[in-house]
């Protein structure tokens, strides 16, 4: 039995690994936002991780590290230590960016292990209520009768406005003029004053211009019509399914972060998207509760990214 010392050493190395894991976590956790403060992917991130908090029994620590359109904050977290401690509060973001960005740093489908999906956000087609045009339809056949005089304004060339028009665009056959902006907000604020006159923003940053008046909504890109907006048929309703497009925030963390403790975090992000406080929290966002595992989440991650390819390759998005 020459080999029972080396062997009881391997045994007790292993335990000692899966005891460490077993007890994740024993210090605070990070949470990385790729985007400044105060936008909805930072809202709900903070939403879920106080609750979350509560389920691990650590507190999480939010970190916002913008820039680069999300590729800052996808390589920081890459190449952290994949021990469960350093987090990537992740959008759809990680499903564009590849196509996006070919020359990108990390690769955040390889680079980047799906942890829990929390929710979905839809977008709307919106426009000035100036425009003459009260439906999808009216709105289709007003820019063909006058093609190139409509304004569409994003928030920049590959943003996730710009993205959610581009796939409506090429489903629905409208004809425009796309302004980019520097931001989702200045490119609400164009068509809110008329100097774009449709945009298709998220619906938690275009729902209070909505309910004031201030801009017409003649569609929904979610799958199903939502509770804060009833009325507002669904793209697919209207025959357009291929332009549902929706925005979502989950978490990811490195790639070949321990299976127990992507198992620990997904525990805990099962039980708290059960909660009724979060839930009206997030629904008061405009956020669509939607959990998912990490399996699941990552084939929607993939799912999306291939479609994200088509749709680029088509539209010609070329970002600066």
């Amino acid at each position: 039995m020459a080999n029972t010392p080396r062997i009881l050493a391997t045994v007790a190395l292993c335990c000692g690994v899966q005891a460490a894991h077993a007890a994740y976590p024993e210090r605070p956790i990070t949470w990385v936002v790729p985007y400044p403060p105060g936008g909805t992917t930072d809202v709900v991130a903070r939403h879920a991780a106080q609750a979350m908090a509560a389920q691990l029994g650590q507190s999480i620590v939010v970190e916002n590290k913008a820039g680069a359109g999300g590729q800052t904050a996808m390589a920081y977290v890459a190449r952290a230590t994949p021990d469960g401690y350093t987090l990537l509060v992740s959008d759809a973001s990680v499903a564009t960016a590849p196509s996006l960005y070919p020359g990108m740093p990390v690769n955040p489908v390889k680079d980047l292990e799906a942890v829990a999906l929390f929710v979905t956000v839809p977008h709307l087609l919106v426009v000035n209520p100036a425009l003459k045009a009260h439906s999808l339809a009216e709105l289709i056949a007003l820019t063909k009768r006058e093609p190139g005089k409509i304004n569409f304004s994003s928030g920049g060339i590959g943003s996730p406005l710009h993205l959610a028009g581009e796939a409506l665009r090429l489903e629905t056959g409208l004809q425009w003029t796309h302004i980019p902006y520097k931001g989702a907000g200045p490119a609400l604020l164009a068509a809110v004053s008329g100097e774009a006159q449709v945009a298709t923003p998220s619906l938690p940053a275009a729902l209070p211009q909505v309910q004031a008046g201030k801009l017409r909504a003649l569609a929904v890109t979610s799958p199903e019509r939502i509770g804060l907006l009833p009325d507002v048929p669904t793209v697919t309703e209207l025959g357009y399914p291929q332009a549902t497009v929706f925005g979502w925030v989950g978490l990811h963390a490195p790639a070949g972060t321990p299976p127990q403790v992507v198992e620990r975090l997904q525990e805990a992000a099962s039980k708290a998207m059960q909660e009724p406080a979060l839930l009206e929290r997030l629904k008061a966002q405009g956020a669509e509760a939607a959990y998912r595992s990490s399996a699941d989440y990552a084939k929607l991650v993939a799912q999306e990214a291939a479609r994200w390819q088509r749709i680029v390759r088509e539209a010609g998005i070329k970002p600066e």
